[in-house]
Protein backbone atom coordinates (compact mmCIF):
# COMPACT_ATOMS: atom_id res chain seq x y z
CA UNK A 1 0.00 0.00 0.00
CA UNK A 2 1.38 3.43 -0.88
CA UNK A 3 2.39 5.52 2.14
CA UNK A 4 -0.15 8.30 1.55
CA UNK A 5 -2.96 5.73 1.37
CA UNK A 6 -1.80 4.16 4.65
CA UNK A 7 -1.56 7.60 6.32
CA UNK A 8 -5.07 8.43 5.14
CA UNK A 9 -6.30 5.12 6.54
CA UNK A 10 -4.73 5.83 9.95
CA UNK A 11 -6.17 9.37 9.97
CA UNK A 12 -9.64 8.01 9.12
CA UNK A 13 -9.47 5.47 11.95
CA UNK A 14 -8.38 8.12 14.46
CA UNK A 15 -11.23 10.37 13.39
CA UNK A 16 -13.87 7.64 13.60
CA UNK A 17 -12.57 6.36 16.94
CA UNK A 18 -12.34 9.80 18.53
CA UNK A 19 -14.29 9.87 21.80
CA UNK A 20 -15.04 6.12 21.60
CA UNK A 21 -11.74 4.63 22.76
CA UNK A 22 -12.90 3.29 26.13
CA UNK A 23 -15.67 1.36 24.40
CA UNK A 24 -13.36 0.16 21.60
CA UNK A 25 -10.56 -0.97 23.90
CA UNK A 26 -13.01 -2.86 26.11
CA UNK A 27 -14.62 -4.53 23.10
CA UNK A 28 -11.19 -5.66 21.86
CA UNK A 29 -10.35 -7.39 25.11
CA UNK A 30 -8.57 -4.78 27.24
CA UNK A 31 -9.38 -5.47 30.91
CA UNK A 32 -11.85 -2.91 32.27
CA UNK A 33 -9.62 -2.51 35.35
CA UNK A 34 -6.96 -0.97 33.09
CA UNK A 35 -9.53 1.54 31.84
CA UNK A 36 -10.86 2.64 35.25
CA UNK A 37 -8.75 5.86 35.22
CA UNK A 38 -7.00 5.00 38.50
CA UNK A 39 -3.30 4.77 39.23
CA UNK A 40 -2.09 1.20 38.81
CA UNK A 41 0.75 -0.97 37.47
CA UNK A 42 1.52 -0.27 33.83
CA UNK A 43 0.23 -3.06 31.54
CA UNK A 44 3.17 -2.30 29.26
CA UNK A 45 6.17 -1.92 31.58
CA UNK A 46 5.02 -3.04 35.05
CA UNK A 47 5.76 -1.05 38.21
CA UNK A 48 3.18 -0.36 40.90
CA UNK A 49 1.11 2.80 40.50
CA UNK A 50 2.93 4.50 37.63
CA UNK A 51 0.16 4.15 34.99
CA UNK A 52 -3.18 5.88 34.51
CA UNK A 53 -5.63 5.66 31.61
CA UNK A 54 -7.25 9.10 31.20
CA UNK A 55 -8.71 9.36 27.67
CA UNK A 56 -8.12 13.08 28.25
CA UNK A 57 -8.32 14.11 24.61
CA UNK A 58 -10.73 11.42 23.43
CA UNK A 59 -7.91 9.43 21.84
CA UNK A 60 -7.55 6.63 24.39
CA UNK A 61 -4.86 8.65 26.16
CA UNK A 62 -2.76 7.24 29.00
CA UNK A 63 0.34 8.28 30.91
CA UNK A 64 3.01 6.15 32.52
CA UNK A 65 5.89 7.53 34.57
CA UNK A 66 7.98 4.62 33.33
CA UNK A 67 7.39 4.28 29.56
CA UNK A 68 5.72 7.62 28.86
CA UNK A 69 2.44 8.74 27.33
CA UNK A 70 0.48 7.34 24.42
CA UNK A 71 -2.93 6.76 22.90
CA UNK A 72 -5.32 3.94 22.14
CA UNK A 73 -3.41 2.61 19.14
CA UNK A 74 -0.17 2.23 21.08
CA UNK A 75 -1.92 0.89 24.17
CA UNK A 76 -3.79 -1.79 22.21
CA UNK A 77 -0.64 -2.77 20.34
CA UNK A 78 1.29 -3.21 23.61
CA UNK A 79 -1.37 -5.05 25.59
CA UNK A 80 -2.45 -7.45 22.85
CA UNK A 81 0.98 -7.91 21.26
CA UNK A 82 -0.44 -7.18 17.81
CA UNK A 83 1.51 -5.48 15.04
CA UNK A 84 0.26 -2.07 13.90
CA UNK A 85 -1.49 -3.44 10.83
CA UNK A 86 -3.50 -5.89 12.95
CA UNK A 87 -4.43 -3.14 15.42
CA UNK A 88 -5.62 -0.95 12.55
CA UNK A 89 -7.69 -3.74 11.05
CA UNK A 90 -9.34 -4.66 14.38
CA UNK A 91 -10.32 -1.05 15.06
CA UNK A 92 -11.68 -0.66 11.54
CA UNK A 93 -13.88 -3.67 12.20
CA UNK A 94 -15.35 -1.73 15.13
CA UNK A 95 -15.69 1.76 13.65
CA UNK A 96 -16.00 1.04 9.93
CA UNK A 97 -13.77 2.07 7.06
CA UNK A 98 -14.24 4.29 4.04
CA UNK A 99 -12.70 2.47 1.08
CA UNK A 100 -11.42 4.96 -1.52
CA UNK A 101 -12.44 4.40 -5.12
CA UNK A 102 -9.57 3.31 -7.36
CA UNK A 103 -8.21 5.88 -9.77
CA UNK A 104 -9.51 5.07 -13.23
CA UNK A 105 -7.37 5.25 -16.32
CA UNK A 106 -9.83 7.62 -17.96
CA UNK A 107 -9.34 10.30 -15.29
CA UNK A 108 -7.97 13.54 -16.79
CA UNK A 109 -4.38 14.50 -15.99
CA UNK A 110 -3.68 17.32 -13.48
CA UNK A 111 -2.96 19.72 -16.35
CA UNK A 112 -6.11 18.57 -18.12
CA UNK A 113 -8.11 19.09 -14.94
CA UNK A 114 -6.80 22.65 -14.58
CA UNK A 115 -7.79 23.41 -18.15
CA UNK A 116 -11.23 21.91 -17.54
CA UNK A 117 -11.68 23.99 -14.38
CA UNK A 118 -10.63 27.15 -16.23
CA UNK A 119 -13.03 26.44 -19.10
CA UNK A 120 -15.97 25.81 -16.77
CA UNK A 121 -15.15 28.91 -14.72
CA UNK A 122 -14.96 31.09 -17.84
CA UNK A 123 -18.34 29.76 -19.02
CA UNK A 124 -19.89 30.96 -15.76
CA UNK A 125 -21.02 34.48 -14.84
CA UNK A 126 -20.99 36.69 -11.78
CA UNK A 127 -24.05 36.01 -9.63
CA UNK A 128 -26.83 38.52 -10.26
CA UNK A 129 -30.24 39.13 -8.78
CA UNK A 130 -32.82 36.62 -9.97
CA UNK A 131 -30.47 34.02 -11.39
CA UNK A 132 -30.58 30.44 -10.13
CA UNK A 133 -27.77 30.85 -7.58
CA UNK A 134 -29.29 34.04 -6.20
CA UNK A 135 -32.66 32.27 -5.87
CA UNK A 136 -31.03 29.27 -4.17
CA UNK A 137 -29.14 31.35 -1.61
CA UNK A 138 -32.16 33.57 -0.91
CA UNK A 139 -34.27 30.45 -0.31
CA UNK A 140 -31.65 29.50 2.29
CA UNK A 141 -32.03 32.94 3.94
CA UNK A 142 -28.62 34.01 2.61
CA UNK A 143 -29.30 37.46 1.18
CA UNK A 144 -26.21 39.47 0.26
CA UNK A 145 -25.99 42.87 -1.41
CA UNK A 146 -22.86 41.66 -3.21
CA UNK A 147 -21.75 38.08 -3.70
CA UNK A 148 -18.12 36.96 -3.21
CA UNK A 149 -16.11 36.91 -6.44
CA UNK A 150 -15.10 33.29 -5.79
CA UNK A 151 -18.71 32.23 -6.43
CA UNK A 152 -20.24 32.13 -9.90
CA UNK A 153 -23.39 31.03 -11.71
CA UNK A 154 -23.18 28.46 -14.51
CA UNK A 155 -26.44 28.30 -16.51
CA UNK A 156 -26.10 24.70 -17.78
CA UNK A 157 -23.34 22.57 -16.27
CA UNK A 158 -23.02 18.94 -17.24
CA UNK A 159 -23.75 16.41 -14.50
CA UNK A 160 -21.66 13.25 -14.83
CA UNK A 161 -21.87 9.86 -13.15
CA UNK A 162 -19.96 6.62 -13.53
CA UNK A 163 -21.39 3.66 -15.38
CA UNK A 164 -20.86 0.01 -14.50
CA UNK A 165 -17.42 0.09 -16.17
CA UNK A 166 -16.31 3.08 -14.15
CA UNK A 167 -16.44 5.48 -17.07
CA UNK A 168 -17.75 8.99 -16.50
CA UNK A 169 -20.85 9.73 -18.57
CA UNK A 170 -22.97 12.85 -18.88
CA UNK A 171 -26.45 12.38 -17.41
CA UNK A 172 -27.99 15.83 -17.74
CA UNK A 173 -27.33 19.58 -17.48
CA UNK A 174 -28.33 21.78 -14.55
CA UNK A 175 -27.72 25.34 -13.46
CA UNK A 176 -24.96 25.33 -10.86
CA UNK A 177 -23.21 27.41 -8.23
CA UNK A 178 -19.45 27.27 -8.76
CA UNK A 179 -16.95 27.97 -6.01
CA UNK A 180 -13.24 28.51 -6.60
CA UNK A 181 -11.05 26.41 -4.28
CA UNK A 182 -7.67 28.03 -3.61
CA UNK A 183 -4.47 26.59 -2.17
CA UNK A 184 -1.79 28.09 0.06
CA UNK A 185 -0.24 30.00 -2.86
CA UNK A 186 -3.68 31.48 -3.73
CA UNK A 187 -3.67 29.44 -6.93
CA UNK A 188 -6.83 27.68 -8.10
CA UNK A 189 -6.82 24.02 -7.06
CA UNK A 190 -10.23 22.98 -8.34
CA UNK A 191 -13.91 23.95 -8.44
CA UNK A 192 -16.77 23.00 -6.14
CA UNK A 193 -20.12 22.55 -7.88
CA UNK A 194 -23.63 22.72 -6.43
CA UNK A 195 -26.23 21.59 -8.97
CA UNK A 196 -29.52 23.49 -8.77
CA UNK A 197 -33.09 23.34 -10.00
CA UNK A 198 -35.95 25.78 -9.35
CA UNK A 199 -33.99 27.65 -6.68
CA UNK A 200 -33.01 24.54 -4.73
CA UNK A 201 -30.49 21.72 -4.91
CA UNK A 202 -31.25 19.62 -7.96
CA UNK A 203 -31.37 16.49 -5.78
CA UNK A 204 -30.40 15.63 -2.24
CA UNK A 205 -27.77 13.02 -3.03
CA UNK A 206 -24.58 14.14 -4.81
CA UNK A 207 -25.91 17.60 -5.63
CA UNK A 208 -22.54 18.91 -4.45
CA UNK A 209 -19.34 17.75 -6.09
CA UNK A 210 -15.70 18.79 -6.14
CA UNK A 211 -14.33 18.73 -9.68
CA UNK A 212 -11.17 16.87 -8.62
CA UNK A 213 -9.87 15.16 -5.49
CA UNK A 214 -6.85 16.13 -3.41
CA UNK A 215 -7.76 19.60 -2.13
CA UNK A 216 -5.44 19.00 0.87
CA UNK A 217 -6.05 22.04 3.03
CA UNK A 218 -7.30 24.37 0.28
CA UNK A 219 -10.41 26.47 0.90
CA UNK A 220 -13.12 28.57 -0.69
CA UNK A 221 -11.94 32.03 0.41
CA UNK A 222 -15.29 33.78 0.47
CA UNK A 223 -13.85 36.91 2.07
CA UNK A 224 -10.32 38.23 2.48
CA UNK A 225 -8.64 37.03 5.66
CA UNK A 226 -7.98 39.74 8.23
CA UNK A 227 -6.55 39.67 11.76
CA UNK A 228 -9.59 37.51 12.56
CA UNK A 229 -10.89 34.68 10.37
CA UNK A 230 -13.86 32.35 10.76
CA UNK A 231 -13.80 28.80 9.40
CA UNK A 232 -16.82 26.69 8.47
CA UNK A 233 -17.38 23.43 6.65
CA UNK A 234 -19.92 24.21 3.92
CA UNK A 235 -20.23 27.28 1.70
CA UNK A 236 -23.78 28.03 2.80
CA UNK A 237 -22.80 27.67 6.46
CA UNK A 238 -19.87 30.04 5.92
CA UNK A 239 -22.14 32.65 4.33
CA UNK A 240 -24.58 32.33 7.23
CA UNK A 241 -21.76 32.93 9.72
CA UNK A 242 -20.66 36.03 7.80
CA UNK A 243 -24.20 37.41 7.81
CA UNK A 244 -24.68 36.75 11.53
CA UNK A 245 -21.26 37.91 12.75
CA UNK A 246 -19.76 40.12 10.05
CA UNK A 247 -16.55 38.09 10.17
CA UNK A 248 -14.57 37.14 7.07
CA UNK A 249 -15.12 33.42 6.50
CA UNK A 250 -13.51 30.59 4.56
CA UNK A 251 -15.25 27.33 3.69
CA UNK A 252 -13.26 24.11 4.14
CA UNK A 253 -15.73 22.20 1.87
CA UNK A 254 -15.62 19.06 4.04
CA UNK A 255 -14.98 18.02 7.64
CA UNK A 256 -11.97 15.96 6.59
CA UNK A 257 -10.38 18.89 4.79
CA UNK A 258 -11.07 21.24 7.71
CA UNK A 259 -8.50 19.41 9.83
CA UNK A 260 -5.84 20.07 7.14
CA UNK A 261 -6.75 23.69 6.39
CA UNK A 262 -3.94 26.13 5.59
CA UNK A 263 -4.27 29.57 7.19
CA UNK A 264 -2.17 32.72 6.71
CA UNK A 265 0.29 33.50 9.52
CA UNK A 266 -1.22 37.00 9.69
CA UNK A 267 -4.44 35.62 11.19
CA UNK A 268 -4.26 36.07 14.95
CA UNK A 269 -7.76 34.94 15.96
CA UNK A 270 -9.38 31.86 14.44
CA UNK A 271 -13.05 31.08 15.08
CA UNK A 272 -13.95 27.56 13.99
CA UNK A 273 -17.67 26.93 13.50
CA UNK A 274 -18.29 23.17 13.58
CA UNK A 275 -21.37 21.29 12.40
CA UNK A 276 -23.09 19.38 15.20
CA UNK A 277 -22.84 15.79 13.97
CA UNK A 278 -23.82 14.19 17.29
CA UNK A 279 -26.55 12.17 15.58
CA UNK A 280 -23.97 10.79 13.13
CA UNK A 281 -20.38 10.07 14.18
CA UNK A 282 -19.26 13.46 15.56
CA UNK A 283 -17.10 14.06 12.48
CA UNK A 284 -17.86 17.78 12.38
CA UNK A 285 -16.86 18.36 15.98
CA UNK A 286 -13.87 16.01 15.84
CA UNK A 287 -12.32 17.66 12.79
CA UNK A 288 -12.96 21.17 14.13
CA UNK A 289 -11.15 20.37 17.37
CA UNK A 290 -8.43 18.61 15.39
CA UNK A 291 -7.83 21.85 13.49
CA UNK A 292 -7.90 23.86 16.72
CA UNK A 293 -5.39 21.53 18.32
CA UNK A 294 -3.07 21.71 15.31
CA UNK A 295 -3.20 25.51 15.24
CA UNK A 296 -2.35 25.73 18.94
CA UNK A 297 0.62 23.40 18.44
CA UNK A 298 1.79 25.50 15.49
CA UNK A 299 2.08 28.56 17.72
CA UNK A 300 5.72 27.65 18.28
CA UNK A 301 6.44 28.79 14.72
CA UNK A 302 3.45 30.95 13.77
CA UNK A 303 3.30 32.97 16.98
CA UNK A 304 0.45 33.24 19.52
CA UNK A 305 -3.06 32.76 18.20
CA UNK A 306 -6.45 32.81 19.84
CA UNK A 307 -8.40 29.76 18.68
CA UNK A 308 -12.04 29.05 19.55
CA UNK A 309 -14.46 26.33 18.48
CA UNK A 310 -18.21 26.92 18.34
CA UNK A 311 -20.72 24.05 18.06
CA UNK A 312 -24.53 24.38 17.73
CA UNK A 313 -26.44 23.07 20.76
CA UNK A 314 -28.77 20.71 18.91
CA UNK A 315 -27.68 17.48 17.23
CA UNK A 316 -27.93 17.43 13.47
CA UNK A 317 -27.75 21.20 13.00
CA UNK A 318 -25.19 23.57 11.55
CA UNK A 319 -24.88 27.36 11.70
CA UNK A 320 -26.76 27.74 8.41
CA UNK A 321 -29.77 26.05 10.06
CA UNK A 322 -29.57 28.49 12.96
CA UNK A 323 -29.37 31.49 10.63
CA UNK A 324 -32.30 30.19 8.55
CA UNK A 325 -34.36 29.80 11.71
CA UNK A 326 -33.63 33.41 12.69
CA UNK A 327 -34.60 34.67 9.24
CA UNK A 328 -37.85 32.67 9.27
CA UNK A 329 -38.75 34.02 12.72
CA UNK A 330 -38.23 37.60 11.53
CA UNK A 331 -40.39 36.97 8.46
CA UNK A 332 -43.18 35.47 10.56
CA UNK A 333 -43.10 38.40 12.97
CA UNK A 334 -43.25 40.98 10.15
Amino acid sequence: MQSYEFEARVAEVKCRAHGRWTEILGALGVDEKILNKRNQPCPLCGGTDRFQYTDKFGEGNYHCRGCGAGGGLKLLQGIKGWDFGTVLKRIEERVGRVVPLPIRSNEPSPDGMKKLAKRIWNEAKRISEGDEVDRYLRNRGLILTEYPKVLRFHPALGYYDRDAEGKSRKIAEYPAMLACVQGADSGVITLHRTYLKDGRKAFERDAKKVLSAGINGAAVRLFDAADELAIAEGIETALAIHLSTGKPVWSAISAGNMAKLWLPVTVRRVCIYADNDANMEYDGQARAFELARRLKKEQRTSGPRQVEVFVPKHAGTDWADIWRSRVDNVREAA
